[in-house]
């Protein structure tokens, strides 16, 4: 594999799947309003910042980083800051 070729920079953005729950964003959206923080419709993801082979990105989020029953992604080139379309969607 000629790595210098097939390797780019991305960043992963996940974020819980509507209909799905976000206990997490509704504990950190409840303690900012006890402190007179006026939020609201907080929401909790996961951004990741890989370098990985161009042809490999979309198998490699399914498969290892994201579980896909729970959480949508995006994937963007940071080389080129194109979103990547995963064709098997």
């Amino acid at each position: 594999m000629k790595d210098w070729i097939e390797k780019m920079k991305f960043k992963v953005t996940t974020k819980l799947r509507d209909g799905i729950k976000d206990i997490e964003g509704e504990t950190i959206e409840q303690k900012l309003n006890q402190d007179d923080w006026h939020v609201k419709d907080i929401k909790v993801g996961q951004v990741f910042y890989l370098e990985a082979p161009y042809a490999e990105i979309s198998k490699l989020c399914k498969q290892v980083l994201v579980n896909t029953m729970l959480y949508d992604y995006e994937i963007r080139s940071m080389d080129t800051g194109f979103k990547i379309v995963d064709v098997d969607e």
